[in-house]
């Protein structure tokens, strides 16, 4: 009955050790039930993935159970969000990391064909390792799983189990995020975004957490529905959204500020600022539909500019301009000598969503 009487016998000494509260204790007896699974793993075929997407799961709840147990005995250390931890307080999540590995290569290897392959428990493998390594802080580490990935002779990631598909492209949407490569990023997160189930409105609200600021920095707004669908983006988003489309910039940065907390948070304060070329260019663009005119004189953006709470001078409004009509937010030539810009009688203020995104971050 090897391995499973040794297995049994782990498990219930770590329900025990669980239920007194000893979650070091626990977490030993979860690692060691881990690794006598995988000693045996070469022996069986996909029928055992269930019970190995369990035991790696456990592996990391007991894991951050005992590290949270360390943390709360060690005074004056901040715990929130993660911050202040250091390697040693988040030991034991490393120590279930580096044994979850062992799987997603047992995995990843498997020399069992067709049906029978434990290849198929890949993805949610690599799922486990990247939802660790990010609360690690570790995301260089999730590159050397990409490269097994990218290199390995796996299925079609078409024909995994759709909640592998999406939590596999989540991550990688989030890892292009912090990489600034934003239309790679943009892809995968509306990968995931649109194979998610309607019923885990969670597992979306995340999604839209990082693929909202990227679709606002082109331009791109999130319509009512979907902010009444997701009232907690709405809660971040709303006000923000109505002032890009305003145009109205001293709105913006107050709404930007209000919602700073939960964008550092998430990572993504950064991307969110800078929309605020978006407000920009709204606001140029109503200075132009109001006159009616491709030929403006400078000083009227400025005014426009101090309107909306920014103390411009003339040489800083040029620079601006200069700067919209470079990125491509304003099709024009600025008069340096008689201070004009001369708008484009064509479209001089093209859809900001045409405008390649690696230009408009510049």
């Amino acid at each position: 009955m090897s391995p499973w009487n040794d297995i049994t016998a782990l498990h219930l000494r770590a329900v025990i050790y669980q239920s007194q509260h000893q979650y070091t204790a626990a977490f030993q007896s979860q690692k060691e039930l881990v690794q006598v699974f995988q000693r045996d793993m070469t022996n069986l075929t996909r029928w055992c993935l269930p019970v190995l997407y369990v035991i790696n799961n456990d592996l990391c709840s007991l894991a951050r159970e005992a590290d949270l147990h360390t943390r709360i005995t060690i005074p004056d250390v901040d715990v929130e969000e993660g911050g202040g931890e250091t390697t040693q307080q988040r030991k034991k999540l490393e120590e279930a990391a580096n044994v979850m590995s062992k799987s997603f290569t047992l995995c990843i290897t498997d020399r069992n064909m067709g049906n029978s392959s434990k290849k198929y428990g890949t993805y949610r493998m690599v799922g486990l390792l990247f939802r660790t390594y990010f609360q690690l802080k570790q995301q260089n580490l999730c590159k050397n799983i990409l490269r097994a990935v990218r290199a390995a002779d796996l299925p079609d990631i078409t024909e995994f189990p759709k909640c592998d598909r999406v939590t596999f492209r989540y991550y990688l949407g989030r890892l292009y995020f912090l990489q600034e490569e934003y239309s790679k990023a943009e892809n995968e997160l509306d990968l995931a975004f649109r194979e998610c189930s309607n019923t885990s409105p969670k597992n979306k609200e995340l999604i839209l957490q990082t693929l909202l600021p990227i679709r606002l920095m082109r331009g791109v707004m999130p319509s009512r529905e979907l902010l009444r669908r997701f009232p907690k983006i709405n809660e971040i988003y709303g006000n923000i959204v109505i002032a890009i489309k305003s145009g109205n910039i001293r709105a913006f940065i107050l709404r930007l500020q209000q919602a700073e907390h939960a964008l550092f948070r998430q990572g993504t304060y950064l991307a969110v600022e800078k929309a605020q070329n978006i407000v920009m260019r709204q606001l140029f663009r109503k200075v132009y539909l109001q006159l009616d005119s491709p030929r403006i004189h400078i000083s009227v953006f400025q005014t426009a500019l101090n309107t909306a709470g920014m103390d411009v001078d003339l040489a800083e409004t040029e620079w601006m301009l200069a700067n919209m009509i470079f990125k491509g937010y304003m099709k024009a030539y600025l008069s340096h000598e008689k201070m004009f810009a001369v708008l484009s009688k064509a479209n001089p203020f093209p859809k900001v969503s045409s405008i390649p995104l690696q230009t408009l971050i510049q």
